[in-house]
């Protein structure tokens, strides 16, 4: 008995396509935000030295943090005044801003403005902000240096009185829409 076992090999290529598409919509809307690191921000004026004038004191310990998203060839700015209390009279209040240059932020963050001293009326701190985000962390983003101190020694100094209790001042930042339509 002999068995036959016939092998057979079979080779062949099948080419079939076989494709499917979805459709995706994206969208990235414009937007901003703002916020502090929350430091707080405690000036007193105290001569140390007998026959000496009340020195200018300053803290730098708060910091400015943005997200912005624009249209493209827009940019927007952020304003800053007090909103609440007085400065007390024969003294002044500046603010100064230094750039964000925290490498836990990227994109057109703009451009800070010379020290400025507060009032109630809105004054340009950072101007030219595009798309940008400045981070997340305690020291992220705009350092704000707060200086505090007699207006004019000469002059107004006669015009300094104690307060009882400290005074609070509330100081506003607001980020506007692209250029200027604020919200």
């Amino acid at each position: 008995c002999v068995l036959t076992v016939v092998v057979l090999f079979i080779s062949g290529v099948t080419n079939a396509q076989l494709t499917a598409g979805a459709e995706l919509t994206v969208s990235v809307p414009e937007n901003c935000l703002i916020d502090t690191n929350g430091a707080p921000v405690n000036l007193t004026l105290i001569a140390s030295v007998a026959g000496s004038s009340l020195p200018t004191v300053s803290n730098s310990n708060m910091y400015l943090r943005i997200s912005s998203i624009v249209p493209g060839g827009t940019a927007r700015k952020v304003t800053v005044r007090i909103s609440s209390g007085l400065v007390p009279i024969g003294t002044k209040l500046t603010l100064g801003a230094a750039a964000s240059t925290s490498s836990s932020g990227s994109g057109q963050r703009g451009t800070v403005s010379a020290p400025i001293m507060l009032s109630s009326t809105d004054q340009t701190i950072i101007s030219g902000i595009g798309s940008c985000y400045t981070g997340t962390g305690y020291t992220d983003g705009y350092r704000l240096t707060y200086t505090w101190g007699p207006y004019n020694p000469q002059t107004d100094y006669q015009l300094i009185t104690a307060t009882v209790t400290p005074v609070t001042i509330t100081v506003l930042f607001t980020i506007s829409a692209p250029d200027g339509n604020n919200y």
